[in-house]
């Protein structure tokens, strides 16, 4: 394997060691975070590794954890990656159904590729052993095998019948000769959203399918997951469910091998209490080593059928076996905190330097087991462990690990709060560049909200228990609240700019509105008859404005429970965004095809603003003098860079339009001087606009 190819240093800027400010759009003077994560995938060769995610694929050199190019920026939205077996060629996917071949080296397609529209997001994708094909799995669940050099399908899976498509492909890998290709299909049971209705009662449940690649002719299919072909490619094995076991109570905790030329099973294994979690073959094929969640690890002689030999002293269900290349039986230990690398055979640990479960070294590790074995044997020199390098986590390379709905400034203007992907808030210091801090970092939050004094609020709905924290006091919570088991509230949280009431919408219609400072539970808002989509409170905490999927907004006031009026909409539709201005006196919604304003008072309409259909306003926000308003559009199948719109609040003018990230705008925020603009999207980055040059400083 050449050791040499780097990967072409795309949108590096010297300066910046971090990435954050390589590939700003025009306009943009930061981002904040890397993309949320779709796929993390280490070179078989050990040397780089690639992380793709909402915003692009990132290249991290192995050695140094360090960035070292950016690539697919113009779209973004990496599904998933695989590496050629020679380390030289990298296959991309997007959430458009794009799935590109580069050459790492000079990042130069080799071939690119797009299915049918109903073909429009992948899962997984994987290349042949001689690399001519790729197999890939999409989000109906549909396995297809695609040629390299012309460009085309092949093949496409037969997996039957199915009542419902859905992504539920969980492995997908050809056979080490390539002749054969399987997948695990999931099929489970679908419920309705909307009545808990099982929309597809004949599921088969998880199914292993073995197909002919090249023609996509199925030789086998059985009930059975975790599978592994033997490196001869003459046999499949995978975890099965006990035969007389119902589908509500299956464990895959037996093993059956089969013989996959002759479509015969030769072997089943039954001694696993718990489910099977790997399987991997010797390299002469004639043994199989299975570990389980009952902590034990066996060794089967598959020509005889029978165990050859148990561990059973892990103190861990996570234990990845795997054979050396001259067959002695190695194991990866997952602890709490690090992990461990053991040969079974002679009952000796293996001296690496201490792995993070986490970390891409850790990854390294899992997938090409063998190569990093022969890594640490060839570095290793008397007396001294070997370092293959820094420890890093996932998290900590794409820190930080934010999803930004609400961002927020803090009144002083230095610092912007971003809400983390699962826990906590995240302080950005907006002159350094730098994360400052991680407030509430170990509380999972639905929203939080920033006080005039810069105190901030946070919640968390879940199972209709509603819980309100302090974020400067983290240890518990202010004030709890639970609604009944009939209530199905959404995770679309409202503080009040008072800092006292909350409101949350519920699958049914109603809006539950809670006094966290006083804990009492005040009167529901009823009146809409579906799904809840928008609410927000005026600034002096006295009206609400809310919008539902029965197409109708309506205004409350908010002591008295009742509805003032319904909110003019010119036509049945869903308010999708609101936000008042400023001063109360203006409401501003986002429609479908439309950016209206009213006055507050009289509810009569200022002005609307048809938009392309393409380009729905979806996240609104005032500057604090209230003269502008910015609104950020939602992602439809054919857009690659979502619009963020400046407009004169007098005339109704679009002053500006800023363009740069690939999906969602979820969250838009101004700086308390008006001059700069936090942009929040799905792909979980934030950007800092310059405002000066359209409104002035």
């Amino acid at each position: 394997m050449k050791q040499n190819r780097r990967p072409a240093p795309f949108n590096v800027v010297p300066s910046d060691t971090e990435g954050i400010t390589w590939a700003l759009p025009e306009g943009a003077t930061a981002r904040l975070g890397k993309g949320n994560f779709r796929s993390v995938k280490p070179s078989p060769n050990g040397t780089y590794f690639a992380v793709g995610t909402g915003m692009g694929l990132w290249w991290y050199e192995m050695s140094s954890k360090s960035p070292i190019a950016l690539w697919e920026t113009e779209r973004g939205m990496i599904s998933t990656v695989d590496f050629s077996q020679d380390s030289e060629w990298i296959a991309i996917a997007n959430y458009d159904g794009v799935i590109k071949v580069v050459d790492i080296q000079s990042g130069e397609y080799l071939a690119q590729m797009k299915r049918t529209e109903e073909h429009n997001i992948y899962w997984h994708i994987h290349f042949s052993p001689d690399q001519k094909w790729i197999a890939t799995a999409n989000f109906s669940g549909i396995v297809e095998v695609l040629d390299v050099h012309r460009g085309v399908c092949i093949a496409e899976m037969d997996r039957g019948e199915r009542e419902v498509e859905s992504a539920d492909i969980s492995q997908l890998e050809f056979s080490p000769d390539g002749q054969y290709i399987a997948a695990i299909g999931d099929n489970d049971k679908v419920y309705s959203v909307r009545d808990d209705r099982l929309v597809n009662p004949d599921t088969e449940g998880m199914q292993t399918h073995i197909w002919h690649p090249a023609t996509g002719v199925p030789i086998v299919k059985f009930a059975g997951s975790r599978f592994a072909f033997s490196p001869d490619s003459r046999l499949l094995a995978g975890a099965t469910p006990d035969e007389s076991a119902s589908d509500d109570d299956r464990v895959d905790r037996w093993i059956s091998v089969w013989d996959i030329a002759k479509v015969e099973r030769i072997a089943h294994f039954k001694a696993h209490s718990d489910w099977v979690d790997a399987i991997t073959f010797s390299p002469c094929s004639n043994f199989l080593v299975s570990s389980s969640r009952d902590k034990n690890l066996r060794v089967w002689d598959v020509a005889k059928g029978v165990q050859k030999t148990a561990y059973n002293d892990f103190q861990t269900s996570r234990i990845a076996p795997f054979y050396s290349t001259k067959g002695e039986l190695f194991a990866i230990v997952d602890g709490q905190d690090t992990i461990e690398v053991w040969n079974m055979e002679r009952n000796e640990k293996i001296e690496i330097p201490e792995l993070h479960p986490r970390s891409i070294d850790a990854a390294w590790f899992r997938e090409f087991p063998q190569l990093a074995l022969a890594a640490v044997h060839t570095n290793t020199t008397p007396n001294k462990k070997t370092q293959i390098g820094n420890i890093h986590t996932f998290s900590t390379l794409c820190e930080p690990d934010c999803f930004p709905d609400p961002v927020l400034f803090l009144p002083d203007g230095k610092t912007l709060a971003i809400r983390g992907h699962r826990t906590g808030i995240v302080l950005w210091d907006v002159e350094s560049k730098q994360v400052r801090e991680t407030l509430l970092k170990d509380t999972r939050l639905t929203s939080f909200t920033v006080l005039p004094s810069g105190n901030m609020l946070a919640a968390h709905s879940q199972d209709n228990n509603i819980k309100v924290w302090d974020a400067e006091k983290p240890d518990a919570p202010i004030a709890e609240f639970t609604e009944t088991d009939s209530v199905r509230l959404i995770w679309n949280i409202a503080f009040a700019p008072t800092g006292d009431l909350l409101a949350v919408g519920s699958r049914e219609g109603a809006i539950y509105l809670w006094d966290f400072k006083r804990k009492e539970r005040l009167k529901p808002l009823t009146g809409h008859t579906e799904h809840i989509w928008s609410v927000c409170f005026s600034p002096d905490g006295k009206r609400l404005v809310s919008g539902s999927n029965d197409r109708i907004a309506r205004l409350w006031d908010v002591a008295s429970g009742e509805e003032i009026a319904t909110v003019p909409l010119g036509e049945p539709r869903t308010l999708m965004e609101i936000a008042f201005s400023p001063c109360g006196n203006l409401i501003a919604g986002g429609l479908y095809g439309e950016l209206r304003l009213w006055n507050a008072d009289t509810l009569t309409t200022l002005f609307a603003i048809p938009q392309p259909e393409t380009q729905k306003p979806y996240a609104l926000a005032f500057s604090p003098c209230g003269q502008y308003l910015a609104s950020g559009t939602w992602w439809e199948k054919g857009m690659e860079n979502m619009a963020i719109r400046l407009w004169d609040v007098a005339s109704g003018e679009n002053i500006a339009t800023l363009w740069g990230h690939p999906t969602d705008i979820q969250s838009l925020a101004f700086s308390p001087d008006g001059t700069l603009l936090a942009t929040g999207s799905f792909e979980c980055t934030t950007l800092l606009w310059d405002l000066k040059p359209f409104i002035g400083s």
